[in-house]
């Protein structure tokens, strides 16, 4: 009976034993699903701030870095630029791939792709897109699917803006049946071709001999197919007339004389005339530099081009900082007056040297051997060039204007600074 109590005993006592195994699994579990859950936290918190720290002033900052570095990647490799579209993947502008944009200093570059389109018709004009994974896309953005790994390429830009067109003078003008009608004209500009002020076709005419109204349209294409198109009214009004008067008779004798008398409905203009002037309204000019004023035109109340009766005046003096103005004055035939002001801004124009870039930057020589070193700046308009020339080791290697000349056998560092303090190195070994 003992010997049965105790088997008893020791299967309760290993029930439990299991009983306390299947727990502890069950905890390890637990404790695994938690660490898992926290890792995934964590990586969600680390994404999400990844995405978080970059603004949309970062990708304006790398879209505006593309448009300066772009010429200077043009003339390093020799593009000719045409009126055909040519892209500059923004790989080929980083700077280690030979290019000059710093992706730890323009961080954006280190998430987002893109390219730069770049076309000559009268000027070279550059055109930056980039994708930024959900964070950013430039508008216009076109995506390269075919895994064309060439740097440059041709590209098509989707344009759907029309072109703007402007009218010269008044949209209703007035002008007295017998005048010559003087068309003011209009200009069209567009967001890719630039000025298409000579592509403009007009329809419509006005018949200067016959009271009425008239419709001219001025319409203009640009070459991706976008039309837009303006109208202008002209109307055409009665001229002073004259009519007989016949007075009674004092006498045996009849007098006929003439008087003038004018419809009801024909005032003399009090309202001046317009002068519209063709440019920017504030033009800025460095300091030396030949002014062209861009032109101007003026047409009375009807109508009449009165731009030949224009006179201009102005105190612009380009020898010397400052602002200044251009006033251009007219008045009619009635004695209605006009006068509008152009502000030229004269300033001495500083472009900041933001990099320096040495090319090659490593050389293996001989002693008694002499290469050249050129060096390439960022941007490459910029205003002070001054740089300067340093060897670590002038007596394995010396340079001079860039050309260094190997001494003997060993390493040797050279260093080209700016005045504002960037700079680059080669490495020259001389066996």
């Amino acid at each position: 009976m003992d010997n049965m109590n105790y088997s008893t005993d020791v299967e309760y006592e290993s029930q439990n034993k299991k009983k306390f195994q299947i727990t502890r699994g069950m905890v390890i579990l637990a404790i695994l699903a938690l660490i898992i859950l926290i890792t995934v936290i964590i990586i969600i918190i680390r994404v999400t701030g990844s995405t978080k720290k970059y603004t949309n002033a970062d990708f304006s900052r790398l879209e505006a870095r593309m448009l300066e570095e772009a010429p200077t990647y043009i003339s390093q490799k020799q593009i000719i630029l045409t009126d055909k579209q040519t892209r500059i993947d923004l790989k080929d502008l980083l700077i280690e791939n030979g290019g000059f944009i710093d992706s730890s200093k323009v961080k954006a570059a280190k998430v987002c792709q893109g390219y730069v389109i770049a076309i000559k018709q009268e000027s070279e004009k550059y055109y930056a897109y980039i994708k930024c994974g959900n964070m950013y896309t430039s508008t216009g953005y076109i995506s390269n699917d075919n895994g064309n790994d060439v740097s440059t390429t041709q590209a098509a830009i989707e344009d759907k803006t029309a072109p703007i067109i402007t009218l010269i003078g008044e949209s209703e003008m007035s002008i007295k049946v017998g005048d010559d009608f003087v068309d003011p004209g209009a200009k069209a500009t567009d967001n890719i071709d630039g000025n298409l002020t000579s592509k403009i076709v007009k329809s419509g005419t006005v018949d200067t001999k016959n009271v009425g109204s008239y419709v001219i349209t001025y319409s203009v294409t640009d070459t991706s197919g976008n039309k837009s198109d303006v109208k202008r009214t002209v109307k055409v009004i009665p001229s002073i007339t004259t009519q007989p008067a016949t007075t009674k008779p004092t006498s045996n004798k009849t007098t006929t004389t003439k008087k003038t008398t004018a419809p009801k409905n024909i005032t003399k203009p009090t309202k001046p005339p317009t002068i519209i002037l063709l440019g920017n309204k504030i033009i800025t000019i460095e300091v030396g530099k030949t002014y062209r004023d861009p032109g101007y035109s003026a047409t009375d109340y009807l109508g009449k081009n009165i731009t030949s009766s224009v006179k201009v005046s102005s105190n612009l003096n380009t020898s010397y900082p400052g602002t200044y103005y251009v006033t251009y004055n007219v008045s009619d035939s009635y004695g209605n007056k006009a006068s509008v002001t152009r502000t030229i801004i004269v300033k001495l124009t500083s472009i900041q040297l933001s990099g320096i870039k040495l090319s090659p930057n490593s050389l293996e020589m001989s002693p008694g051997q002499t290469k050249t070193l050129t060096v390439y700046y960022t941007p490459s308009n910029a205003t002070d060039k001054t740089i300067s020339w340093s060897s670590d080791n002038p007596s394995v290697a010396t340079v001079s204007n860039g050309v260094v000349t190997a001494k003997s056998r060993g390493i040797a560092t050279i260093t080209v600074k700016s005045s504002n303090g960037k700079k680059d190195t080669a490495r020259v070994t001389v066996k």
